[in-house]
């Protein structure tokens, strides 16, 4: 588990057009909530944002005013479905001995034997899983090694171990999969069709933002 500083502000105006002037000055808006308590507007300096990148599943140390702290996670982002640039920004804050659910990235490691010796394509499917944990039982990351795995096989959630985790995600669930060259070939057209799809509809966050009431 990791933990970084940010530095965030409070806000008072709300809406669409508070949150174009916040971006227009690099700057990205968002909600700090924490079960029990009341919803804070911030702001987020962009530049801030980029220098944790890597780190949104570890814990945060919010810095409010530069005076108050309080500890908190990455719940969501938003992104601007055209230029991929986030706009909107979710953080959960955290209580002392109360468990949270988060996101995880799995790391498959070493070369799978059925693409070494039988030029199959490893096709990553899930990048990451949720789980339930203690903020400082956070896991970097799920790692897995595919070294013994061929052609047709496949990692499924339930083949996953975490220490002081509990995984959420359903454990039938499809991580990777060792495809054969011929089936592998007719990938890139359905992978275009979904980034196609991606680009058409922007990503919809689980809570609705006050930005957007």
């Amino acid at each position: 588990m990791t933990q970084v500083t940010l530095n965030v502000e409070t806000r008072e105006g709300k809406g669409t057009q508070a949150a174009k002037k916040l971006r227009a000055v690099d700057k990205i808006p968002g909600i700090f909530y924490i079960h029990g308590g009341k919803n804070i507007p911030i702001s987020i300096n962009r530049a801030d944002l980029h220098a944790i990148w890597g780190s949104e599943s570890g814990l945060l140390e919010l810095v409010f005013d530069g005076k108050a702290h309080k500890q908190a996670v990455i719940r969501d982002i938003q992104f601007d479905p055209v230029k991929g640039r986030p706009i909107h920004i979710d953080l959960m804050g955290i209580k002392k001995g109360e468990k949270i659910k988060i996101n995880v990235p799995v790391h498959l490691l070493g070369t799978a034997e059925g693409v070494k010796t039988h030029g199959g394509v490893m096709q990553l499917i899930q990048r990451e899983v949720e789980v339930e944990c203690l903020p400082s039982e956070i896991p970097t990351s799920i790692d897995y090694d595919v070294t013994d795995l061929e052609i047709g096989e496949s990692i499924h959630v339930s083949d996953l171990v975490v220490e002081n985790a509990t995984i959420i995600t359903d454990s039938e669930a499809v991580i990777a999969s060792v495809i054969a060259p011929r089936i592998a070939e007719a990938a890139p057209v359905a992978e275009v069709e979904a980034e196609e799809e991606e680009e058409a509809e922007p990503e919809v966050l689980a809570q609705k933002s006050e930005d957007e009431e």
